[in-house]
């Protein structure tokens, strides 16, 4: 049994004041009677009480209190830090305990707005071959999208997703570790020097992104204006969508100003072991 903590001098007072029984206080709060017990036990929100029957009571005033703990549980903190907290005559445990829990916090909340972003972007892409699937390049707009990138280094060799697992590795090891970069919608770049070349081998491991570019892990594209285009594996070879985006760029006079960038939407095999996936595809131009 928890110490009472009432002056008895002034017993009638608080008698007036802690007049709450266990039930309605947990309604007035929202929680439960087996958490108020808890928070009893732990020492954390004490009641009154009655020492001819037993029963506990609390006063209006540790409505305050118990949303006190509720937020500081809803951050992260223990019951022992709430306790050293709410027994510390130095406040200054708060700040401290509060201003780590908000940067922890903002941290998640980041990483969860990354995610969202994520999924956002891919839903937007995949909307979009729904509407062009059937057509073939054309220009467009692509507004607030930054890029991360992993180099490959054995570029020579880097024809299929096989010879890139290295990289690709790398690429999803550092989005897990950098919170602004996501490893969806992702995919890999050709120098449009290879592509006209027909020498199709991969040079980057990037992803896409719609935060703004930091300079570090994410950049801007060259430009926002692009030739893009869809692929569907099972209509036609990859090769022709290359030609495609080639051809498009040299009868519009156009100027390239980045690598192709290869999006891998869904890469999957269907039930009867088929391989089958989508891709979107951009490049960079100047008018």
């Amino acid at each position: 049994m928890k110490k009472q903590l009432f002056d008895d001098n002034n017993f009638e007072n608080y008698k007036k004041e802690y007049n709450l029984s266990v039930g309605q206080f947990a309604k007035l709060c929202g929680t439960t009677r087996d958490t108020l017990r808890h928070y009893y036990e732990t020492g954390i929100l004490i009641p009154r009480t009655d020492e001819n029957n037993g029963y506990h009571y609390y006063s209006p005033s540790q409505v305050s209190s118990f949303y006190f703990i509720t937020t500081f549980r809803q951050a992260g903190c223990s019951l022992k830090e709430i306790e050293e907290i709410i027994h510390s005559t130095d406040k200054t445990d708060i700040r401290s305990i509060a201003t780590s829990k908000l940067v922890e916090m903002q941290r998640e909340l980041f990483v969860l707005h990354n995610k969202i972003a994520s999924l956002n972007l891919g839903l937007w892409l995949l909307e979009k071959h729904e509407d062009n699937k059937n057509k073939g390049p054309q220009i467009e707009v692509l507004n607030n999208i930054s890029v991360a990138v992993t180099k490959i280094e054995a570029k020579k060799n880097a024809h299929h997703t096989k010879d890139i697992a290295k990289e690709l590795m790398k690429h999803i090891n550092t989005a897990r570790t950098e919170q602004n970069i996501s490893v969806f919608p992702t995919g890999a770049t050709i120098s449009y020097d290879d592509l006209c070349m027909k020498n199709y081998v991969y040079n980057n491991i990037i992803s896409l992104s719609i935060h703004p570019a930091d300079g570090i892990n994410t950049f801007e594209l060259p430009s926002n204006t692009v030739v893009s285009c869809y692929h569907n594996h099972a209509n036609d070879d990859i090769r022709l969508t290359y030609k495609k985006i080639i051809d498009f760029i040299n009868s519009n006079n156009l100027k390239v100003c980045s690598d192709l960038h290869i999006i891998s939407l869904i890469n999957l095999y269907d039930n009867q072991n088929r391989h089958t996936y989508f891709k979107y595809l951009f490049i960079c131009v100047n008018k």
